[in-house]
């Protein structure tokens, strides 16, 4: 895994921590409280699904271009 990757995955754990602490040491009831928490970790299961599915979209996309310049060079180094 790449450092970029490292770093975005740290940031969302960190983030996913500070929320959790947040919520439980806030003033309300275990219930609402264990709600709240649900409610932010399928928030945050969705932003990373998004994520995720954005990143291999450009993946994707990266690899037709590479293919797609590989096949133009070796064409022009094979007519020369």
């Amino acid at each position: 895994m790449s450092n970029p990757n490292k770093i975005i995955l740290g940031l969302l754990g960190a983030a996913a921590v500070g929320v959790a602490l947040g919520i439980l040491l806030s003033p309300e009831k275990g219930g609402e409280v264990r709600k709240k928490i649900a409610d932010k970790a399928g928030d945050i299961a969705s932003r990373i699904g998004e994520f995720i599915s954005t990143s291999k979209g450009k993946m994707d996309d990266a690899a037709d271009t590479v293919a797609n310049n590989s096949k133009s060079f070796a064409e022009g180094v094979a007519s020369s």
